[in-house]
């Protein structure tokens, strides 16, 4: 027989008592915190007593908190608490996690925001994660230093539950039916973000200005890192199956003389090679990052996505709805850097493109295979090959100019195509019709 329960009239009592306290909270912040305030105006929050829930999360719409560990904190506390969640929504962590161990990356996401709200609130809980070497510091980055400095993991504590669990795990929990929290999707990151720099010009335009600390954080989101995947999206759209186009006219109508749009079924393959080499395996939870935002990119169309060191150790076709699966996707590789394998793989069925995830520090054909080709370079790159495109990850300049040989044609002209991916993907376009 099964012990479980909802909260007690205690426990209800207790509930009500710090929904009553948050919603103070949240008017407190209003006038001492504005720019975080009004982001926490987004959510709802909403008290709870269940033993699924020991602290406070939240799924993007709401934020749940556990009345018996809020009754515990300081007011301060509390209202850390409640920006600690609202900002784990703005920042877009749960999108941004991939193949990171968990553990240390939700040590890397506390850091980044208690370092953003102990500027802010001037106040941080003493058992919270903090740090002054991580002011300023992306989660990416402390998440690499946390891998390269284990010892530091051992200070301070993971305030909240980054993962919220509806499942009943144990006989004689408490179950409160309040506690409903959604899945929360790809789409809740690029939401809150444009909720971010929305409420930051609304901040500007009232208050004048934002704190130092925030007007950098806010203009690193407003500038994507690989700006070249909007790029891509735009030209994907532009030739997905369906699209209806005047040249050339429908041939099913030229008999009767009528000039009428096309109904083309075009298909585009996109082929995504990462480099797993021994080299580049500090940068692999990176590749899957940008693997992530290629996905999202090319809405509808499936990717070829083929791991690799000194052979192929891994293939997949993927599509934009199995974004989740690279939370727990696994590279193979780890030994030398060959990438002539995957034009191999290609040559019998060539894709419309090929992106290169890698620091070019790889063994790779003398001549273009015959379709674009863009090399994604870490920030320690070199440039393997004098063809194709080349973007560097880090915003960073590419050390030396990447040409083009025109789709691998024998003739040398002494032409040099143009830098701008627009040129790549209007090849791109054109050769999927």
């Amino acid at each position: 027989m099964s012990c479980q329960r909802g909260p007690s009239a205690a426990e209800q009592t207790l509930k009500r008592h710090i929904q009553r306290q948050c919603e103070a909270d949240r008017a407190v912040l209003m006038s001492a915190q504005p720019f975080t305030a009004r982001l926490l105006m987004q959510l709802s929050v909403v008290s709870v007593v269940d033993d699924r829930l020991p602290t406070a999360g939240t799924d993007g719409e709401t934020i749940f908190v556990n009345a018996q560990f809020m009754a515990q904190r300081s007011d301060a506390d509390r209202r850390f608490i409640l920006a600690h969640e609202v900002w784990h929504c703005a920042l877009g962590h749960h999108a941004r996690q991939f193949g990171r161990d968990p553990n240390d990356w939700n040590r890397a996401c506390d850091y980044e925001i208690n370092g953003i709200l102990r500027e802010e609130l001037r106040h941080c809980p003493d058992d919270a994660l903090y740090h002054r070497r991580y002011l300023g510091c992306s989660a990416e980055q402390i998440y690499a230093d946390l891998r390269q400095h284990p010892h530091r993991r051992e200070r301070g504590r993971v305030l909240d539950e980054h993962t919220l669990h509806v499942a009943v795990t144990a006989v004689g929990d408490v179950i409160d039916p309040d506690f409903t929290p959604k899945s929360v999707t790809p789409e809740s990151a690029r939401v809150w973000q444009q909720r971010l720099v929305a409420t930051a010009q609304q901040h500007q335009r009232q208050q004048g200005h934002l704190p130092g600390h925030l007007n950098t954080l806010i203009e690193r989101l407003r500038k994507p890192q690989v700006p070249w995947q909007q790029v891509l999206a735009s030209h994907i759209q532009r030739t997905l199956t369906g699209n209806r186009q005047w040249l050339p006219p429908s041939r099913r109508h030229l008999h009767r003389g009528l000039y009428l749009p096309s109904q083309r079924s075009q298909t585009l393959s996109l082929a995504v090679a990462i480099d797993t080499s021994g080299s580049c395996q500090r940068a692999l939870p990176h590749f899957l990052s940008e693997l992530a935002g290629i996905l999202a990119a090319c809405d509808r169309v499936a990717v070829d996505v083929i791991e690799f060191d000194s052979q192929i150790t891994q293939r997949s076709m993927l599509h934009e709805g199995q974004l989740h699966e690279l939370a727990r996707w696994q590279c193979q590789g780890g030994g030398g850097s060959d990438i002539r394998p995957v034009f191999e793989s290609l040559a019998t069925t060539p894709p419309n493109a090929l992106v290169a995830l890698t620091d070019g520090m790889i063994s790779a054909p003398q001549r273009s295979p015959g379709y674009p080709v863009i090399w994604c370079l870490t920030a320690n790159h070199r440039l393997p090959v004098p063809w194709g495109e080349a973007l560097s990850m880090d915003g960073g300049p590419i050390a030396d100019r990447v040409t083009t040989d025109r789709h691998a044609r024998s003739q040398s002209d002494g032409h040099t195509e143009p830098d701008e991916l627009d040129a790549i993907f209007g090849r791109l376009a054109n050769r999927s019709t």
